[in-house]
């Protein structure tokens, strides 16, 4: 409901309407009383003095006293101390091991000087002390005795049971000429065999002799009896000579032989005639085995029945592939049988809707392009490709996007579902209006408990615009704001802003018939009701 001034009013004019007073002061209408109680402070008080308000839009200036100023940047005041004071801590006394000390004055001085064996200095135009210590010899240390007794040459420091005095190397347990073990001690003089005692016996070649040999066993054997130094040998049996890698040919096969077990490399013509009888097989059998054996010497890899080297013939560095029926030659690079290939790559890059890329050779290079809005950057010596969004910023606004059509619509605007958006706008620094659903100044809105209201500030001139509940407290939950760059504040940061979406979920437990209100921070004027209305009452 819109609020009927006066038009000409005179200075210091009152206007009262219901239990609301306004005040006109030559310029606006300012408020002077309302229904709803306002805490305030009356009287302000300092160490030294107090004040009262003459009015109740009375101002009190704060003012910087000797070496104080202050500042306000919205509702902050801000008191800094300019200087002038005692800025240091200092440590009046100074305690050490023993005794102490105690400044004398504000800038009295404490001197830092050298006991026994140390040395203080101060480098010049620094404030850096530096404490050194003397050379001092080993005996200065608390358990090291060198006056008692002074060391000769080659002695070492040996604990006494009191303290470390000089002792001889070889003869006091130390380690030495005299050590159990010879580790770490590679000297020349442990490196002479002849200066070590107790050393063992040297075994002469006439304390080794070799028995007679055992009966055949296996494979054979060599032992040795430790004790008598005696080597036998063991000879192997037939079954064990079967199993041997070579064999040398000899007039003896009185034993029996496995024709199998003798390799093709040890049988010869004349062997095969000579031990025919011990071999027991007959002419024929020998005359096969030479064809056999002649045939042997003069086949090639493509006598084998699964290798064909005669429809191509290989060419120098080919290899042998499989071709799916025969091995066949081909390059190692594309028969995939050896040759210098050692890596897996891919021949075929496939994307999604396009055309498929195809190594045309096998070193065929591809080539990555960099398209509106991407850059690319290389770098060989970590073997990395980079690919990056070159474009400044991404779209602020639904309309600066290219396949959207949203009229003006920003994401404040869609941040939340509301029941209503009140589309706010104001009269100067005198009234608040919402033209979208109310008519006049600082109309009485109502609000409904258990959904949401949505306030457009984006018309509000700059006014800051805060809710505040039935005693004029800020509203500190329940509260959304959303600005027109889609930043998101909730609850009391949510409040004082002048642009923006500001979402209130109106809390179900909200009396019915309660009066909020809204309020400009900046003008007491800009002032309205807000009606609270149970769900459940409607």
């Amino acid at each position: 409901m819109a609020i009927n001034f006066p038009n000409t009013p005179a200075n210091d004019d009152t206007f009262t309407e219901g239990n609301t007073t306004w005040k006109w002061d030559g310029t606006a209408w300012n408020l002077v009383t309302n229904t709803v109680a306002r805490n305030v402070f009356t009287t302000f008080s300092a160490d030294t003095g107090s004040v009262a308000p003459n009015i109740i839009n009375d101002t009190l200036t704060v003012e910087g006293g000797t070496n104080v100023t202050t500042s306000i940047s919205g509702k902050t005041l801000t008191i800094n101390s300019s200087g002038g004071g005692l800025t240091q801590n200092v440590f009046d006394t100074i305690t050490a091991d023993q005794g102490s000390t105690t400044a004398a004055s504000i800038n009295d001085s404490l001197s830092i000087v050298g006991g026994t064996n140390i040395a203080t200095a101060i480098a010049t135009d620094t404030d850096i002390v530096t404490i050194n210590m003397s050379e001092f010899s080993i005996n200065f240390l608390s358990d090291v005795d060198t006056t008692s007794s002074a060391p000769t040459t080659g002695q070492v420091l040996k604990w006494n049971g009191t303290n470390w005095a000089p002792g001889a190397d070889a003869t006091t347990g130390g380690g030495g000429t005299d050590a159990d073990t010879l580790d770490g001690f590679d000297s020349a003089y442990f490196l002479n065999y002849n200066n070590l005692s107790n050393t063992p016996s040297v075994v002469a070649l006439d304390s080794f002799s070799i028995g007679i040999e055992n009966t055949p066993s296996g494979n054979g054997a060599i032992s040795y009896n430790n004790a008598t130094g005696e080597f036998k040998f063991t000879p192997p049996t037939a079954a064990g000579i079967g199993a041997l890698t070579s064999f040398t040919e000899t007039n003896d096969l009185s034993a029996a032989v496995v024709w199998a077990n003798v390799p093709d490399a040890n049988i010869t013509e004349s062997s095969i005639t000579q031990h025919q009888a011990a071999l027991s097989i007959t002419e024929s059998q020998i005359s096969d085995l030479g064809t056999y054996l002649t045939g042997i010497s003069s086949l090639s890899i493509d006598a084998l029945s699964d290798v064909d080297t005669t429809t191509a013939a290989p060419t120098d560095d080919q290899v042998l592939a499989w071709n799916g029926a025969n091995w066949v030659p081909a390059d190692p690079a594309t028969g995939g049988g050896g040759g210098d290939v050692n890596q897996n790559a891919f021949s075929v890059i496939t994307v999604a809707g396009q055309s498929n890329i195809e190594a045309d050779t096998t070193t065929d290079t591809l080539t990555v392009v960099a398209g509106t809005g991407i850059g690319i950057t290389t770098n060989a010596a970590g073997d990395s490709l980079t690919i990056t969004n070159s474009q400044v910023a991404g779209a602020a606004t639904f309309d600066a996007l290219s396949d959207v059509q949203t009229a003006g619509i920003d994401i404040h605007d869609i941040y939340e579902h509301a029941i209503a958006t009140l589309r706010m706008g104001n009269v100067g620094t005198t009234a608040y209006t919402i033209n979208s659903h109310y008519s006049g100044n600082n109309p009485t809105i109502t609000v409904l408990t258990g959904t949401t209201i949505a306030f457009d500030l984006d018309g509000i001139g700059g006014h800051p615009f805060e809710l505040q509940d039935n005693t004029l407290s800020a509203l500190t939950t329940n509260l959304v704001h959303v600005a027109e760059d889609g930043t998101v504040s909730t609850n009391s940061n949510a409040q004082g802003k002048s642009s923006g979406m500001l979402y209130w979920r109106v809390d179900d437990a909200i009396t019915n018939n309660t009066n909020y209100v809204y309020q400009c921070t900046s003008h007491s004027a800009m002032f309205g009701t807000m009606k609270v209305k149970n769900m459940d009452n409607i």
